[in-house]
């Protein structure tokens, strides 16, 4: 054992009164106190940074390491032998050669007093405890006969009585039998030494071989340091390079389509001209086989004639002007949009680089401290093992175990393996699409009908770019429904949720995407939570009847959306990976206010929607701007979100199809950024639903599509790497697949 493992790391002198930390690291009892008289509640260990918390009596609430104490004892014995000097003998007095040690006299013995101790009554029971000094300049003396010869310990509370239990309740604390069956541990658990010292080291055994794997798997630390450096290189530099080549082949895009649109207005503008020559040429020749007739009564028609032409073509000219200047502007436009993308990934690349390098630096420490801890951990229990003694055991292997379950749960995070080491999360650049159609007719027509809640009723749907399609609304009046299915309409999972609030006449369960991978889910009984796409397996939850969960319990907002609000729509927002949950208020009758939460379902803050809109029906997210559909209010909305404003930035042009009173309800985006929004109204004492589509820069409606009577959600996803837009019919169960055409 190595000779610092006896040393404080404070006052760098062998440990006196050494004292414990559940980190199993150790002080000199007056190094420590003023570094715990200076916290309150808990403190930082100075070696490894562990909080450890501070008992109630301060310094002297640590255990005291008499195993370590015992160690330090016989390494002083050790050094006196090693010296060589002449010693006072414990008996005598006088100062000659010793040759033995009395562990309870705590003295050397000269031989006259060695054999009076071997001979005389009164020290028989000292005889156990004598050590000749023989054996430690033969090197025959062990940790284990070592221990053998020291003083049993005594009980905590009556220190002239020798320990005979343990009691478990606080610790192992060593005590006697009058405190286990009178005093204050009488109703505790109380085991016997050889007991306890037997289970711990059946425990202990385990722990270490535990920790012995972990330890191995940071044998070639260095090393895998180097590699996560090594793939951090190469990761930003293969970022660096798609992103280069990406941004150049959006920007050779954008050029050709510039010099297509210059192209087509200087043909245009040919065409116009030739077509002026043409005519006046025509109207000259006329002019001139007629005006030696009628040269005065013909001169103002054919002047005016040609005024006409001119105008006309002048006409021409400006609207070709204005129709290919608005689609240059709009292209100028998208090249500052790639320009900044590409200037925000740059970025993106540069801070993922420095954030990576920080954790690096961070485990590169870490580790250094862990591997301490490591050998720390390995020395103190190397010694333990050795000494085969049951109070020593008893005693040291509890903080051995909590210990070790420290360094378990440090390895178990596996700095070096975290996946943001190497992966970059960069913006993708705009895409640079012309337009984006709807196909005249679906593609096909899925009938889906593995869904156990085929009474119910379709109210949400969402999709991932798997094939995933979640569905879900109401599956009763007292329970609401959500279920996977794949494009083909075959189940992948389902759960309902039962409403036991009678005040709600209705369960409905509303879903959107967060991520790729995760969905937010949400029931108009205030019910909210977070579950995977694949599986539908839990991640988090949010409930305001559940005061234990509920990350704003005892606030009036809570009791507020408790009393007199209902859940009436949900999205993610995918930038900042917050969930928004639209409400209603049953007291004022009003929809304006949508909580906001952040990823683990913790409360963030609340914000208004616009006095405008009255019923915010369904919610998206699109290039940071909240799309709302205003059922109510028969009206699309693009708005602002800010934690202190918002405001209405557009209002989508509504459809004018057979001039019903067409009201939005649903609505998505696709991959290209394309807005779809589904309309109902009644037209001739009937349901008739449409989807219109607008543009992803100035939001024009680009067309309305009639889509089945029975519509009542929509979405988008991919088949086949084609994109799809998705219908799904409330009560007949039906999925309408519509191949979205990129031209």
């Amino acid at each position: 054992m190595e000779d610092n493992y006896f040393v404080c790391p404070i006052c760098l002198d062998n440990l006196e009164d050494p004292k414990l930390l559940p980190c199993l690291h150790r002080y000199c009892r007056p190094c420590l106190a003023p570094i715990v008289g200076r916290h309150h509640g808990e403190f930082d260990c100075p070696m490894c940074k562990t909080a450890c918390v501070i008992p109630e009596n301060g310094v002297d609430g640590f255990k005291t390491d008499f195993h370590v104490q015992n160690m330090l004892e016989f390494i002083a014995l050790q050094k006196s032998v090693e010296s060589e000097e002449s010693q006072t003998c414990k008996g005598c007095k006088k100062k000659e050669r010793v040759i033995a040690y009395c562990f309870k006299c705590k003295g050397f013995l000269c031989d006259q007093w060695y054999q009076f101790h071997l001979d005389n009554d009164i020290f028989q029971d000292h005889n156990d405890h004598v050590l000749l000094l023989a054996d430690i300049i033969d090197k025959k003396l062990s940790l284990q006969k070592l221990a053998s010869l020291k003083i049993a310990l005594r009980c905590h509370v009556h220190t002239e009585k020798p320990a005979e239990v343990c009691c478990e309740t606080c610790n192992n604390l060593p005590i006697c039998m009058v405190c286990s069956n009178h005093g204050e541990h009488k109703g505790h658990r109380i085991s016997d030494v050889k007991e306890t010292a037997m289970k711990g080291m059946v425990k202990i055994r385990k722990v270490v071989g535990r920790v012995e794997q972990y330890q191995a798997k940071d044998d070639n630390l260095p090393g895998r340091l180097e590699e996560a450096r090594e793939r951090l290189r190469r990761s930003l530099s293969e970022e660096k390079g798609k992103l280069e080549s990406r941004y150049q082949e959006k920007l050779q895009q954008i050029r050709k389509m510039l010099k297509k649109t210059d192209d087509l207005l200087a043909e245009s503008k040919a065409k116009i001209r030739d077509k002026e020559m043409e005519e006046l040429t025509e109207l000259r020749k006329e002019r001139a086989l007629e005006l030696e007739a009628a040269a005065k009564k013909m001169n103002g028609k054919f002047d005016e004639l040609e005024n006409e032409v001119k105008r006309k073509c002048k006409s021409y000219f400006e609207e070709r002007e204005q129709i290919f200047g608005e689609k240059r502007t709009n292209l100028e436009k998208r090249l500052a949009l790639l320009d900044q993308a590409a200037r925000e990934n740059r970025q993106l690349i540069d801070t993922h680089g420095e954030r990576a390098a920080k954790e690096l630096a961070v485990a590169s420490s870490e580790s250094g401290g862990r591997i301490r801890r490591f050998d720390n951990f390995t020395s103190t229990v190397s010694s333990i093992l050795a000494a085969e003694d049951d109070w020593t055991d008893s005693q040291c292997l509890p903080d051995v175990s909590s210990a070790s379950g420290l360094l378990e749960e440090e390895v178990k995070r596996e700095l070096l393996e975290r996946d943001t080491i190497s992966a970059i999360d960069t913006r993708e650049l705009p895409q640079i699409v012309d337009k984006v159609t709807i196909a005249e007719s679906p593609e096909s027509v899925v009938k889906i009908d593995e869904i156990n809640h085929k009474v119910g009723l379709v109210v949400t749907t969402a999709a991932d770019a798997c094939g995933r399609v979640v569905i879900s609304g109401k599956a009763s009046s007292t329970h609401a429904f959500v279920a996977a299915v794949d494009t083909n309409g075959k189940l992948l999972w389902q759960h309902s949720i039962e409403n036991t609030d009678k005040t709600i006449p209705h369960s409905i369960w509303y879903s959107a995407a967060l991520s790729d991978k995760l969905l937010v889910n949400a029931c108009n009984f205030n019910r909210v939570f977070i579950c995977h796409f694949h599986d539908g397996s839990v991640a988090s939850t949010y409930d305001f009847r559940d005061e234990a969960t509920n990350s704003i319990h005892g606030s009036d907002i809570t009791n507020d959306w408790k009393e007199t609000k209902l859940i009436t729509c949900v999205t993610g927002d995918p930038a900042n990976k917050d969930v928004y949950i639209g409400s209603f208020d049953q007291r004022h009758m009003i929809s304006r206010e949508m909580l906001v939460l952040n990823d683990k379902l913790k409360y963030k803050h609340i914000i208004l929607l616009p006095d405008d809109i009255c019923w915010a029906r369904d919610i998206t997210f699109h290039r940071g701007h909240l799309l709302v559909c205003d059922h109510n209010g028969k009206a699309g909305y693009i708005v602002s979100v800010d934690k202190l404003n918002t405001g209405i930035v557009h209002r989508l042009t509504k459809p004018t199809l057979e001039g019903g009173d067409w009201r939005p309800f649903r609505v998505c985006t696709d991959s290209k950024e394309f807005i779809y929004i589904m309309w109902e109204a009644e037209i001739t004492s009937k349901r008739k639903c449409v989807v219109t589509q607008y543009s992803p820069d100035n939001h024009q409606l680009l067309m309305t599509k009639p889509v089945d009577d029975a519509a009542a959600a929509l979405t988008t996803t991919f088949i086949g790497g084609r994109e799809k837009l998705l219908v799904i019919t409330a009560r007949t169960w039906k999925m309408f697949i519509y191949d979205l055409v990129t031209g």
